[in-house]
């Protein structure tokens, strides 16, 4: 049975309106003083677009300080790959949460899961999107202003209607 562990994003938008905008993955070097010494994280973010109920629009930062294996699909073929297992936990319309039992979490290495007894599945779902990110490290959640909107709010139309002109 898949269980699912819902987590509080800090947002009330529902996952069917977030909208899977952005990703960084870094593999760069982070960790200890000694460049002999292997590394320690790769960041990881992802950008969610979603308008308030004021009409702003902003976005959602998820981020972990390090993550082993991400993956994007469309959030259709999550039914597929869940077809004829037993789910507990859903929320209807909620975004973020912690998995337990998962096809994609049995389908990682057996090297793996032995190697990193504390890795987490953390599944996040929209309309259109599932992220998937395993890994150790804890989720962080920000919210911030969409810097698309704000740029867009600052300019006037002119009679070409290019901004500025």
């Amino acid at each position: 049975m898949i269980r699912y562990h819902p987590i509080d994003a800090g947002v009330t938008a529902p996952c069917t309106g977030l909208c899977l905008s952005g990703m960084h993955h870094s593999y760069v070097f982070l960790g200890k003083s000694d460049p002999l010494v292997e590394h320690e994280g790769n960041p990881f973010s992802a950008d969610f677009s979603f308008t308030e109920t004021d009409g702003t629009s902003r976005i959602l930062r998820v981020s972990f300080d390090h993550a082993d294996i991400v993956r994007v699909l469309d959030e259709v073929y999550l039914d597929s790959e869940e077809y004829g297992l037993d789910r507990t936990g859903l929320v209807h319309r909620h975004f973020a949460y912690r998995v337990e039992n998962s096809r994609f979490w049995n389908a990682q290495s057996e090297f793996y899961r032995q190697m990193n007894p504390a890795a987490i599945h953390y599944r996040f779902i929209t309309a259109s999107a599932c992220l998937d990110v395993v890994t150790a490290a804890d989720v962080q959640f920000s919210s911030i202003d969409d810097p698309v909107d704000t740029k867009r709010k600052g300019r006037t139309k002119g009679k070409t209607g290019r901004p500025g002109r």
